[in-house]
């Protein structure tokens, strides 16, 4: 599965096409984790509201 480069520049090229996918995919994630702790406070919050006005 080896590769064959012709010289520095294609490779640097391809280092840096992964780091960018890698530096989104790293975004995206954390984008993710932040929705879900948002989403668990969220519901958290509107169940002690809930509690508090009923009773």
């Amino acid at each position: 599965m080896g590769r064959d480069w012709d010289d520095d520049s294609e490779y640097r090229a391809a280092v840096r096409r992964t780091r960018v996918l890698m530096g989104i995919g790293l975004v995206v994630a954390l984008c993710v984790v932040a929705v879900v702790a948002l989403g668990v406070l969220g519901v958290s919050l509107f169940a002690d509201l809930v509690e508090i006005l009923g009773g």
